[in-house]
């Protein structure tokens, strides 16, 4: 078993994944594209800020032969919905030079992969595709626009996961427990995804970061798990029972139980 910085930090994920071929594997796995690109950006923003936010990407590759930028955002909160339609949109807009040029010159891509563990109530699915395409009266597709803002989330991987994106999902999945059964591995691109998040490959300067990392996540967790037990107990005194608390708070109804006697 190797000892590794589960892919759920942001200092793991980006190691991995800005690595040129590790990203375009990743791309084409994912969106079933040929992808190319020589250069991964990090924290990645526009000389112009657009809109009215200063955004910035976490992961951002152009392969200009094929006129295709792929962005991958990494992701540990929720209410992402709407914040990163905004992301995938901005992109599109950047294109659109002056009023007599709406065409678009690249297709656009957007993955977000969502590491957070989430109930069934938010999420009950472990790939989600918007493509943009209208439907016309006839219930078929008008296949008018190339780009994408595809979700993935590892901890709902399941029999339905497309082959191609499920062995990424489990190696993520895999990695969340800080350790990696690497038997289960053979491709050479996955051996080099474990290798750069090795506990002996990471650096100190890195390791300063996931300490800034790990604090934040205790505090998003704490402050998590006091929202569920304000719910709870607010259930509690409306007289519902214990077994739809535990199923809406995700609170086992052991702890539940301990709160009604409290």
């Amino acid at each position: 078993m190797a000892q590794v910085v589960p892919l759920r930090y942001d200092t793991a994920f980006k190691k991995a994944f800005s690595q040129p071929e590790i990203f375009c594997q990743f791309v084409e796995d994912v969106l079933g594209i040929k992808f190319h690109t020589d250069e991964v950006h990090r924290g990645y923003k526009f000389l112009e800020p657009i809109g009215q936010v200063d955004i910035e990407y976490d992961l951002f590759a152009e392969d200009p032969e094929a006129r295709i930028v792929v962005e991958i955002q990494h992701v540990k909160e929720r209410h992402f919905y709407d914040r990163f339609l905004y992301y995938h949109l901005i992109n599109l807009v950047e294109q659109v030079k002056n009023s007599k040029a709406y065409q678009f010159d690249r297709a656009v891509y957007t993955i977000v992969v969502l590491t957070s563990p989430y109930s069934e109530n938010e999420i009950d699915f472990s790939v989600a595709i918007t493509d943009f395409n209208p439907i016309n009266e006839f219930s078929r597709k008008v296949n008018v626009y190339p780009h994408q803002l595809v979700f993935v989330v590892p901890r709902m991987v399941n029999d339905k996961t497309p082959p191609s994106i499920k062995v990424w999902l489990e190696l993520v999945l895999d990695s969340l427990d800080g350790e990696i059964d690497e038997s289960l591995y053979n491709s050479p691109i996955f051996e080099r995804v474990i290798d750069a998040v090795k506990l002996d490959n990471i650096s100190p300067a890195e390791r300063r970061v996931l300490k800034d990392e790990e604090s934040w996540e205790d505090t998003l967790i704490d402050t998590r798990q006091q929202e569920k037990i304000t719910i709870a107990r607010a259930l509690i005194s409306e007289g519902v029972s214990t077994e739809v608390i535990a199923r809406a708070t995700g609170i086992p109804e052991a702890e539940i139980e301990k709160l009604r006697q409290s």
